[in-house]
């Protein structure tokens, strides 16, 4: 029952351990279990493999270190990246069969690189499945491979997991959720919540110009790609989005800065207006433009089309299957990686709304428990998979049940809260595991009421300017 929501996963792991490069290439964040075997191959290349070294079933993550002796020049980024990349195709090849790839080009650590997508079967005749991404720092190239068995959803989410905790040339691990819970956007996102929702005027000018950036005009942009690509931002994908136009508006020419200040509203009109046809005709030939020009754009360096390229990825990226099945129209079983950040920020937002302490809320903490979740997320209850799988949806309909609630209806929220947050092992004292916490006999009134009613109802109309 959702009552054991995210027991498992907060109770029956240890925090994940941190690894950093002794060439200083690299660092990362280790589940745990695993470990690092680093063996170094000379004329500067290193490999370095992440597994559970006891079960040779296990998924890896391997990062080969290219050093440079000295800075690469931002003019060679490309052509590193491309024998790099080569180089490692290359070298699978000599240990069994590559079935099938895809190159393409990502966002990485905030950098452009390489990614090749791979099916590929060994010599003992085991298919698997991963990808390789090339990132190229200021003295050393690197490849991180994430490869799991076909068919290993527990060791997949791990690998990804890992994976997007790498940070190039540092010392620290990243935290997961593409950089979305650094100090900044949990600050932001902690603030919004305090303030319980409220939305700026439409017409609060966030950048002077000619004509001025708004918050409106933000809002009614992201309103736009929610609906054309069927999905709803967090607090933190939204404050990354408005500080990255900002950054852009601030660059851009006349005629950019029209279009910046100007264009969500009108693609938002033309949207919502007509009939089901003519709106569902302009939803999709909307969506192939910008799809197109979110991935141009971010390989092109462009900031706000960046955070909506990495935004819309991440939720095509699945990690999982739900074992449950959707109680819901509407509902799905694929677990993507966005579906893991939503996940986050909806317990980040529990916990402000508990009224706990928001100075607790830490980069750190966030990334411990989103490795447990990543670490069990096979062996949960199928229900509480289910509600990962659809944590966006269910996310934004709780902020709006809070925004629109009297103080009665948020104070029994918050009890709610506190109840699950104590159930799941989640702390009073920090936002981070606690040595304590419930069991599943102890009942949690967070049940189907909110998480798989109320939460489900109020989603299928929220939208970022409604005010939740």
């Amino acid at each position: 029952m959702v009552a054991k929501l995210l027991v498992t996963a907060l109770l029956s792991a240890s925090l994940p351990g941190s690894y950093v490069d002794p060439g200083g290439a690299f660092a990362c964040a280790v589940p745990q279990g695993w470990t690092a075997q680093r063996t170094d191959l000379g004329d500067g290349l290193a490999l370095t493999e992440f597994a559970d070294h006891n079960d040779e079933k296990s998924a890896n993550v391997t990062v080969f270190v290219q050093s440079a002796g000295g800075d690469i020049p931002s003019s060679q980024y490309a052509a590193v990246n491309d024998a790099f990349l080569g180089f490692i195709v290359e070298s699978l090849q000599g240990e069994g069969t590559v079935t099938n790839q895809k190159r393409s080009e990502v966002t990485f650590d905030g950098r452009k690189c390489a990614r090749m997508d791979l099916g590929f079967t060994d010599d003992e005749g085991v298919k698997l499945t991963g990808r390789i991404t090339v990132a190229i720092g200021k003295r050393n190239a690197v490849a991180v491979i994430t490869s799991w068995r076909n068919g290993d959803d527990k060791g997949k989410a791990l690998a990804i997991g890992l994976e997007s905790t790498v940070k190039i040339e540092s010392k620290t691990p990243g935290s997961g959720g593409s950089g979305l819970f650094n100090k900044d956007s949990l600050a932001a996102a902690t603030g919004q919540m305090k303030s319980n929702f409220a939305r700026k005027p439409m017409g609060t000018v966030i950048a002077q110009g000619e004509p001025p950036l708004t918050y409106g005009s933000v809002a009614n942009f992201v309103t736009v790609i929610e609906i054309l690509f069927d999905i709803q931002l967090t607090e933190s994908e939204f404050a990354a989005t408005q500080q990255r136009f900002i950054e852009y508006y601030n660059l851009a020419d006349g005629e950019g800065k029209r279009i910046l200040a100007e264009q969500g509203a009108s693609l938002l009109k033309t949207l919502t207006t007509g009939t089901a046809e003519e709106r569902e005709q302009s939803r999709q030939e909307g969506k192939a433009v910008f799809e197109n020009a979110f991935k141009n754009g971010a390989e092109m360096g462009i900031g706000y089309a960046q955070v909506m390229w990495d935004a819309i990825s991440r939720r095509s990226n699945a990690i999982a299957q739900a074992k449950g099945q959707p109680a819901k129209d509407g509902w799905d079983r694929e677990i993507s990686e966005g579906d893991i950040d939503a996940t986050m920020e909806m317990l980040i937002f529990m916990w402000v709304g508990a009224g706990r302490p928001t100075e607790e809320v830490t980069a750190e903490n966030v990334m411990a428990i989103r490795g447990m979740i990543l670490q069990n997320l096979a062996t949960m209850d199928p229900q509480l998979q289910m509600l990962i799988a659809n944590a966006p949806k269910i996310y934004a309909g709780l902020r709006q049940k809070w925004a629109a609630g009297s103080l009665e209806t948020r104070y029994a929220m918050a009890q709610q809260f506190e109840a699950a947050l104590t159930e799941w092992g989640i702390g009073s004292t920090g936002f981070e595991q606690s040595g304590g916490g419930g069991g599943s006999g102890s009942g949690s009134s967070m049940n189907a009421e909110i998480a798989m009613n109320t939460a489900w109802n109020s989603a299928k109309t929220w939208t970022t300017t409604s005010g939740g």
